[in-house]
Order: C-alpha cells, then sequence, then structure tokens
C-alpha cells in the first residue's frame, strides 16, 4: 500500500471484472446502439468513472480516456471470493472504449475517487482505478484472466487483438 492505494513492484495497481455487452458504450464505438466487431471481441475495457473522466466533472459520455489505451500487467493476485490466479501473467494492452459507472449494481468495483496517482478514495478493494473487460468473445478466459489484480499504466495502442488507433476514428467520441 502507498498513500493507501494497491502497488506491486513500484506500480500502480487495480481490480479487474469481465462483462459482455452487445452494446457501443461510452465512448461511442458503434452503430445506433450495437457495437462495432472490434469492440466486441478485441481488447476493451470499460474503465471506472474516475479514470474514465479525469477531468473529474462525473461525465458517462465521450469521457477523456475514451481511445486511449492501457498496459495491464497480471500481479498473481486476485481478491478472495471474487476471481481466481491468472493462468498468464503476460501484460495485454486494451482500448478505453466504455464506462464502469460507480452505481448499482458496479459500486464496490468503479466508486473510486479522485485523479488516478493523485489524491484519491480507493474503490471498496483498495484500488486506485477498476478496469471491466469486456469478454464478448472470451477473450480475457482465453487467456486466463478471472478478475485478476492488475499494474496498469498508459500504452500505446499496439498489440495482438488491440484496436488500432484507425479503428478508434470510427467511434463517435473521436471526433
Amino acid at each position: 500500500m502507498q498513500n493507501g492505494v494497491r502497488v506491486y513492484n513500484g506500480k500502480r495497481c487495480a481490480s479487474t471484472t469481465r462483462y459482455t455487452d452487445s452494446n457501443k458504450g461510452a465512448c461511442g464505438c458503434g452503430q445506433q446502439n450495437s457495437q462495432f466487431p472490434w469492440n466486441h471481441d478485441h481488447y476493451v475495457v470499460a474503465a471506472s468513472q474516475n479514470l474514465f473522466d479525469v477531468s473529474g466533472g462525473g461525465k458517462t459520455w465521450c469521457g477523456g480516456s475514451c481511445g486511449k489505451c492501457v498496459k495491464l500487467t497480471p500481479t498473481g493476485g486476485y481478491i478472495d471470493g471474487q476471481g481466481t490466479a491468472p493462468q498468464k501473467k503476460e501484460p495485454i494492452t486494451f482500448m478505453i472504449t466504455n464506462l464502469c459507472p460507480p452505481w448499482a449494481p458496479n459500486e464496490s468495483w468503479c466508486a473510486a475517487k479522485g485523479t488516478p496517482g493523485g489524491d484519491v478514495t480507493p474503490n471498496h478493494y483498495g484500488y486506485e482505478v477498476h478496469f471491466d473487460l469486456e469478454n464478448g468473445a472470451k477473450q480475457a478466459d482465453k487467456n486466463g484472466w478471472d478478475n485478476p489484480e492488475v499494474t496498469w499504466e498508459f500504452a500505446p495502442c499496439t498489440g495482438s487483438n488491440t484496436p488500432s488507433p484507425s479503428s478508434w476514428h470510427n467511434c463517435e467520441c473521436s471526433h
């Protein structure tokens, strides 16, 4: 713990869960209300409110982190009763295309407050941010990820199965 937030090898940690959604998400990555195929079967995440909209304004549409990528690296840890140790610990880069809202049923995971890396009130489990991994094509499951604890950092949008910047430019919030 560092300033009340979980860290691993000096890096900030985050909690993770998995979800499946057929909507375009809070970054507008789809047509009408359906997802683009890559927003369903590639490495994309819904970020907790405090990371989705780092301005602190509470935006639920087109947050400032839409289209940015984060490298998530499992630490080997997990929350008892909420997941298991990851089978693979290699980092994966995900694009933020959705919001994990801080209300029911997500309060314990997604209700961290404050600026990540700064003054923050962590979520129920002690993490400064949370990532809900899109699992529509079982992409998290295929990596043996059952809600692992991860370190996180912003990263270029590169990597196998990570949406490209050109994919992002098709989203409503990229304009």
